[in-house]
């Protein structure tokens, strides 16, 4: 037999070189070979020209069933390796990339997982509540903190406080108003990925030119500040204050003022509500919409107000849009209390994931310490964790985030509808306070 017809029909199995190997690596083998070694020294030089083949060939056997074996062990652990989908809607290009480089990690970092991270376009919302339907959702997800509510009580999203225990994961690092958006009672439903408060932000140069130092820290401030640049006339065409008919901007003042949506007809809420909608009607402050803008930021960047008070996003949109708007930002405003918003996305788990031990893992470690550590490496988002750090000078917003409220409540959808259709009814004067807070407390009720 040729040597090349030996070898192949060595490397035709590999268990027949397992079993060989084993014999030839045991007592017995070595007996053997030592035996075959002195039949070939006795038969003289050609004798042990064979004898030296034969090694040769034996060593070559041995080293492709260490080939073969490498690569029927690593298509082993391909195979084995269970697949995960993860999806969310984009935020832009920066953030997709950022992310699916975070998903690079976890895969090269977990050899029994792969994750296919994957963006859904358009309308996010319309697209899961379709695969929820269809029992067809991704494993983990976004959900944003205001439609929480309603896909927990649909039952799409599975509770995790089993996997916590057994695992043992730290909840304690999250702020825990943050936490609380996605959970009902002690029942944890997602942890949120990151988030926004809202801060106040104020043109430098106008308070400069109006003798106003340091920014307002309290109603008081905010009211006395938007008068003196109002007299001064340091913000000309414009308003001293943008304030949108938005009650993802007027809810944080309710909470300032120790008010709430669970009674929000009470007096507390409508003295907070009457402050807001009495800077519009003082002059001291004027919406997006009369001063020709799209949002409070735009009104900002063209010097038409010179105090909103706007989230972490405002950021790259003054640095892309108005560079050279020199402005400041510091904590929001404080009424009675410290009260904010915090607009937040957790990562869930969905009820019908048919591999949720392996969702679990990815969940708890894009949400872990490390996890998010990466993910704010860029400085796109704020941490939702108080041992994580962000960059870029974002301690203004990271202020709020012991006292912040998760932006959601019950019958989202709808109630946001309705609170913002009579917010501008108050502040056109076809509606008053009191009208408006009872809607909204009929519509809460769903």
């Amino acid at each position: 037999m040729s040597l090349r017809t030996a070898l192949v029909a060595h490397v035709v199995s590999s268990s027949f070189y397992l079993a060989r190997a084993r014999i030839l690596l045991s007592p017995a083998g070595d007996n053997w070979l030592r035996g075959r070694q002195r039949h070939f020294e006795q038969g003289g030089v050609p004798m042990r020209r064979a004898f030296a083949a034969s090694v040769a060939l034996l060593s070559l056997a041995l080293f492709t069933l260490v080939i073969v074996a490498s690569s029927a062990q690593a298509r082993s652990e391909r195979t084995q390796a269970t697949t995960i989908t993860l999806s969310g809607w984009s935020a832009g290009k920066d953030e997709d990339d950022l992310l699916q480089s975070v998903v690079n990690t976890f895969n090269s970092t977990h050899s029994t997982i792969h994750v296919d991270y994957s963006v859904i376009n358009g309308d996010y919302s319309t697209a899961m509540t379709a695969r929820f339907a269809a029992h067809n959702p991704p494993d983990v997800f976004y959900v944003d903190s205001s439609v929480a509510p309603s896909w927990i009580k649909q039952g799409v999203l599975q509770p995790l406080n089993t996997y916590i225990k057994k695992s043992k994961y730290d909840t304690t690092k999250f702020y825990p108003g943050l936490l609380s958006a996605f959970k009902v009672g002690k029942t944890i439903y997602g942890f949120p990925k990151d988030w926004s408060p809202l801060a106040t932000e104020i043109n430098s140069a106008m308070f400069a030119k109006a003798g106003i130092s340091t920014p307002p820290r309290t109603w008081a401030q905010l009211t006395a500040d938007a008068k003196k640049l109002a007299s001064s006339g340091a913000v000309p065409g414009g308003k001293p204050i943008c304030l949108p008919p938005d009650w993802a901007r007027m809810l944080a003042f309710v909470f300032q003022n120790k008010g709430s949506l669970a009674s929000v007809q009470s007096p507390a809420v409508t003295a907070a509500v009457n402050y807001y909608v009495g800077l519009l009607k003082q002059g001291l402050a004027a919406t997006p919409t009369q001063l020709g803008v799209g949002w409070p930021g735009e009104a900002l960047g063209k010097e038409k107000a010179a105090i909103i008070f706007e989230g972490n996003w405002l950021l790259p949109y003054m640095k892309s849009t108005f560079p050279t708007v020199h402005y400041g930002v510091a904590p929001m405003v404080k009424g009675k209390v410290n009260g904010n918003l915090g607009f937040t996305v957790s990562y869930s788990l969905a009820k019908d994931s048919k591999n949720k031990q392996a969702a679990w893992t990815l969940l708890s470690w894009l949400t872990g310490k490390k996890g998010m550590t990466l993910w704010m490496s860029k400085g796109l988002a704020l941490p939702s964790r108080s041992d994580v750090k962000a960059i870029g000078g974002r301690k203004p917003f990271l202020a709020a985030g012991p006292f912040a409220h998760g932006w959601g409540f019950p019958n989202f959808s709808t109630t946001i509808t309705v609170m913002n259709n009579d917010l501008q009814a108050v502040i056109n004067g076809s509606m008053t306070t009191a009208q408006m807070l009872a809607d909204v407390s009929k519509s809460l009720k769903g």
